[in-house]
């Protein structure tokens, strides 16, 4: 095993974890013995006990008396849908969503839009804008952290009600916010002693980060999200389609037709991501 701050029993729990949600393990076969997994990843057979007895808690194994540690059903997922689909059935998957899953708001308040914010929204500086942090959970097991703004005058029709009960481009809907396109990067960040916190994973773990700014059909921006997610119970699935491109063979998100000589700036549709919490 590398060098690495987390305890080791820790380190081979997450690998083991991820090795499970791959399907790594055969199902209705038993995992290998402890012996065998201890010189699998060069650790004591202790620590693979440690590891084992970790993912036993979290409900991904089942020890079976006289038959050996086996994966859990892979059930219990929420499903998450493709990308290159519209606005409407990125409404329709939010709706879904919010009926499986819960939602905390951790905090709901009107600020001046920091400077990467204003510049992202195209508002003045220190422009009036509304800051909410909400934790979305699975089974009481939390695998997303939500920190989106919102400018003033729209965010103060918007309330911590409002934002415990039903997803935000819900309520711009209701309000006649007409969401019509928005922009998304999609990166990794190490998960800072709040987020950590939130999350329930340690200080530095690696998180999924999803930035997205989202306009109106006036062009206007309406919403900047920052979205960070557990990397094991959520997953960003696209897709692809190959295009030839100046001859040369090209993969772009399907229904996304090839580009011309000179294209314009991208609008993308909505992409469809969803969070799928294996047994979490």
């Amino acid at each position: 095993m590398s060098k690495n701050p987390l305890p080791l029993y820790h380190q081979v729990y997450l690998l083991l974890k991820q090795r499970l949600a791959g399907g790594g393990f055969a199902g209705g076969a038993p995992m290998p013995g402890e012996n065998a997994l201890a010189e699998e990843y060069g650790v004591s057979r202790l620590t693979i006990r440690r590891s084992l007895e970790a993912l036993e808690a979290d409900g991904l194994i089942e020890r079976r008396q006289g038959r050996g540690t086996f994966a859990a059903d892979s059930k219990g997922w929420v499903d998450a849908p493709q990308a290159g689909a519209g606005m409407e059935a990125l409404m329709r998957h939010l709706s879904n969503m919010g009926m499986q899953t819960q939602v905390r708001v951790v905090s709901l308040a009107v600020m001046p839009a920091p400077a990467a914010v204003a510049a992202a929204m195209e508002l003045p500086s220190g422009a009036a804008v509304q800051h909410a942090v909400r934790v979305r959970s699975y089974e009481d097991a939390p695998f997303s952290h939500l920190e989106s703004y919102v400018p003033g005058d729209i965010g103060a029709r918007i309330r911590k009600a409002d934002l415990n009960s039903r997803p935000l481009l819900a309520i711009f809907r209701e309000l006649g916010v007409r969401v019509a396109r928005a922009q998304q990067s999609i990166s990794a960040e190490l998960a800072n002693p709040q987020i950590a916190a939130a999350l329930e994973v340690p200080v530095g773990s690696a998180l999924l980060t999803l930035r997205r700014l989202v306009r109106d059909d006036a062009g206007r921006p309406v919403e900047w999200l920052l979205a960070r997610y557990r990397p094991d119970r959520y997953e960003y699935r696209m897709d692809m389609q190959a295009h030839e491109t100046k001859g040369e063979p090209n993969w772009l998100p399907a229904g996304v037709g090839a580009p011309g000589p000179a294209p314009l700036p991208a609008r993308p549709r909505a992409s469809k991501a969803g969070a799928r919490t294996a047994r979490i």
